[in-house]
């Protein structure tokens, strides 16, 4: 028999009655919603019920960690979602550049993500042509794109097409599902070092707590408030970062960092316009620092590699 009416009963008691699933619990719905022993609108109660309490990283950790029974290991080394999409005033998707420099410099790079185009933002999907970043058809694709040119962009439908659709379940129902947070922490290419960026208040620790209760060895990820929600530095903020080990979540305050006399390139390939390549610099370098302090640790070994990496970049670009 499955557990989706008893999960539905846990989280839609009355007020002294209800509780959150535990890992168990919601690894095991998900799961079986993923073989197709109940239907949608189950599902999609279950996960509003949820969202109306606020989902709890056990909550996420199993429903992400059912998904990723289903996907293998890719062999990445950095695991990068891209489904937030940026407003257009905030710039174009300048993370985009960043993955590709670290992408250029031995890293193999493993993009995914869900183009909402209703939503009408600049997402990293429709700039791939324009680094040359090829789209892995399904996950055998993206794996050979790793070993032979060391990036990738994995289309949500093309290893997670149920997650696609409860995605777009909001436009049904008018209310985001945890779905939304579930999909940043699926790392299909099994990356040793992640980045996640997300918006609302309470999210960046929440994304952190989640992968150290998922718990890959080795596996460390970067939380922080992103551009729009992208997984995208802003360098002129000051903030609080989350670092997730298996050893534990750390939080850091990081003041801004922002290099007014930077090198900038002379013709930005995203069309930026001439009064933001300052901004579109410090960003990129900002977002390659905020990565590699996932594997270095230290902040400034982490900013200077990031600089060093984007001086070699504008050099090689004119």
């Amino acid at each position: 028999m499955s557990i989706i009416k008893e999960c539905i009963r846990t989280v839609g008691r009355g007020e002294r009655g209800r509780k959150p699933l535990s890992f168990d619990q919601a690894f095991q719905v998900m799961d079986e919603y993923l073989s197709g022993e109940f239907d949608d609108d189950q599902m999609a109660m279950l996960l509003m019920l949820i969202r109306v309490q606020n989902e709890t990283n056990d909550e996420i950790a199993g429903f992400v960690k059912a998904f990723q029974s289903r996907v293998p290991n890719l062999g990445a080394d950095i695991d990068w979602p891209c489904y937030a999409g940026k407003r257009a005033s905030a710039g174009k998707p300048w993370h985009l550049l960043a993955a590709k420099i670290l992408a250029d410099n031995g890293f193999k790079v493993l993009l995914h993500g869900y183009n909402d185009k209703p939503a009408s933002r600049e997402h990293a999907e429709d700039y791939l042509p324009t680094f040359g970043i090829p789209m892995a058809s399904d996950t055998e694709h993206a794996q050979l794109l790793l070993q032979t040119v060391g990036i990738a962009y994995l289309p949500l439908n093309a290893f997670a097409p149920q997650a696609e659709l409860m995605i777009s379940w909001k436009n049904r129902y008018g209310l985001r599902t945890p779905i939304n947070t579930v999909v940043r922490a699926l790392n299909p290419g099994g990356g040793k070092i992640g980045i996640r960026g997300s918006f609302h208040p309470g999210f960046q620790q929440l994304h952190a707590e989640v992968e150290h209760v998922i718990g890959k060895t080795s596996h460390a990820v970067i939380s922080f408030k992103g551009v729009s929600g992208e997984s995208e530095y802003n360098p002129k903020v000051s903030q609080t970062v989350w670092l997730s080990q298996p050893t534990g979540v750390e939080s850091f305050y990081w003041p801004e960092q922002y290099i007014s006399e930077i090198e900038t390139l002379a013709v930005c390939p995203m069309k930026t316009p001439a009064e933001e390549m300052s901004m579109m610099a410090n960003t990129v370098v900002s977002t390659m620092a905020a990565v590699l302090f996932a594997e270095l640790h230290d902040r400034e070994k982490a900013f200077e590699s990031a600089y060093t990496y984007w001086k070699a970049y504008v050099l090689s670009h004119g």
